[in-house]
């Protein structure tokens, strides 16, 4: 949207005892591919986010997109309803599901 200026925002401070975990799985992501290095103006935290009761499950890296979420426009398709997705499958004989490992890296960027 207008008024949009790409900015470097500021590390968050990453605790000492999660650094060498965070730097494996940024080091495992760009060895597959998903992320590359980068010399944009633009460049957003990663945030650190425990898995699993009191964080034993490791550590689950995310982006704070808050600024870019400021200037963009909303995908305006709505979210299936759960009860007509219901009625829609309902008469199925056969129902699979499955869960991806990081399912969210399942899928190609635009």
């Amino acid at each position: 949207m207008d008024g949009f200026i790409p900015k470097r925002l500021p590390v968050y401070k990453i605790p000492v005892n999660l650094r060498t975990e965070v730097e494996h799985q940024i080091q495992e992501l760009l060895n597959l591919g998903i992320i590359s290095h980068s010399k944009s103006p633009m460049a957003r935290p990663v945030v650190c986010v425990l898995k699993g009761k009191d964080g034993k499950g490791g550590v689950r890296l995310a982006v704070d997109n808050r600024y870019v979420y400021k200037y963009t426009v909303p995908d305006c398709y709505p979210i299936p309803d759960i009860s007509d997705l219901i009625q829609v499958i309902g008469n199925a004989s056969l129902i699979s599901t499955f869960d991806a490992t990081k399912g969210y890296y399942q899928t190609r960027p635009p």
